[in-house]
């Protein structure tokens, strides 16, 4: 895996959001742009700025585990409340304060913060082009110029800075312009942060960060990619056929191979009587939307190959696309025993996890009939208490941080 650039890999978690629901579309993408644009008149320090694109990317990331209603990018009567999720998401993955706090509070009114809020500045242009989006996307759309006349009225929640940069651009033909080109809003914030390359532990972590968000659309999948991830990652390992930068790449393939399960309606992912063969069909094509993300984002080809192939199948039975035997490298040999293994052994709130006994007479059963790698799953077989103690203690820690998110979103309210 090459060197992965912060701002294509922020880019491709920003259309993993937008699928969550159809109006969400490009509406990151637009606040990072006009953020960027408030920010650039208001002379904001490049490491501000840097945070600001991460904390605009990201911004509504806490109202995935909320199952929110998207319609009118309000998200519920408390708005704060997706913001503490957000927040807690980002500051149990470990990304930088200022981040966290733009997150906080992208929602937050100017006349709320104290002389000590040094992220407050930053955090009110995120809010104020969150809403000129909004505003923009509306039935009852004015026009910038339109917009910005009834913002400057509300002096209170925005900051004079802000509003008269805002006044600046209002008439910027090149700026709203380019809001209707995704393309070239594009290439405007990579001519800006570009040169910006993610080291292993920033990649992990975002990653990371991501796949939290991943399962917490559902109880029923709580900590299963990190379950995944650390399955595979050691099934690799213990292969004796990878480097460690395979084991990087494997490992980040496990956390991200359900990112296309955010397109799939929640009321099909928990249903409790049997699936329609429509909604099979829509379940089934989580894995073609996985390929689809994991492939927009350079650099990602293993990642998006190990990883959005773990349902095809060693006799060409799988989906999405029916690859079969040679053409089905080790690694996604790999993720398909890894994925299974842990979706069998680990707890879910109707059930609990299965004895390893039965689990490995399900999958050698599966090697048998040609669905799994029959060596893939001998080394399992093999290994089988270690790794799955290794799983253990991963999902344990992945549920723990759940229950401190949940704590954080509580206490955060006194922090906004």
């Amino acid at each position: 895996m090459r060197s992965i650039r912060l701002f294509d890999l922020l880019m491709g978690f920003s259309r993993a959001l937008d699928m969550v629901s159809p109006v969400l579309a490009g509406h990151h993408l637009r606040v990072a742009f006009l953020s960027q644009a408030l920010a650039e008149r208001l002379r904001l320090s490049c490491a501000t700025r840097k945070y600001m694109l991460m904390a605009s990317m990201l911004h509504d990331i806490g109202a995935i585990p909320l199952k929110s209603d998207t319609r009118d990018l309000i998200f519920e009567h408390n708005k704060a409340l997706h913001c503490r999720a957000g927040w807690a998401f980002c500051k149990t993955a470990g990304l930088p304060r200022p981040v966290c706090d733009m997150v906080l509070n992208h929602h937050t009114e100017w006349c709320s913060y104290g002389a000590e809020d040094q992220n407050a500045l930053p955090a009110n242009c995120i809010h104020l082009a969150d809403r000129i989006d909004v505003a923009l996307r509306s039935k009852h759309a004015t026009g910038l110029r339109g917009i910005c006349t009834t913002l400057i009225a509300k002096q209170r929640e925005y900051a004079p800075a802000c509003l008269n940069a805002l006044s600046s651009l209002a008439d910027d033909a090149d700026l709203v312009a380019s809001l209707e080109s995704p393309q070239r809003m594009q290439e405007h914030l990579a001519s800006l942060f570009g040169a910006v390359i993610l080291g292993p532990v920033q990649l992990v972590d975002l990653c990371g960060l991501f796949s939290q968000t991943i399962d917490s659309k559902s109880p029923f999948t709580a900590t299963h990619s990190l379950g995944v991830a650390h399955t595979s990652r050691m099934l690799l390992k213990l292969s004796r056929m990878a480097d460690s930068n395979d084991l990087t790449t494997m490992f980040i393939a496990g956390l991200l191979h359900d990112i296309g399960k955010l397109a799939i309606p929640l009321e099909i992912l928990e249903k409790p009587a049997a699936l329609t063969p429509e909604e099979l069909s829509q379940i089934q094509q989580h894995a073609e939307t996985s390929l689809d993300l994991l492939g927009s984002i350079p650099g990602f080809t293993c990642v998006r190959d190990w990883g959005g192939r773990h349902h095809e199948r060693l006799d060409g039975t799988g989906y999405p696309h029916g690859i079969r035997g040679v053409k089905l490298s080790l690694p996604m040999r790999i993720i398909a025993v890894a994925d299974v293994f842990t979706a069998l052994t680990e707890d879910r709130p109707y059930r609990a996890g299965m004895p390893l006994a039965k689990a490995m007479e399900i999958i050698e059963s599966m090697a048998e009939l040609c669905y799994l790698d029959e060596n893939v799953v001998a080394l399992l077989a093999d290994n089988v208490v270690q790794v799955n103690r290794a799983r253990i203690r991963a999902q344990r820690r992945a549920a723990a941080n759940f229950v401190v998110m949940r704590r954080l979103c509580g206490e955060s309210a006194g922090a906004a």
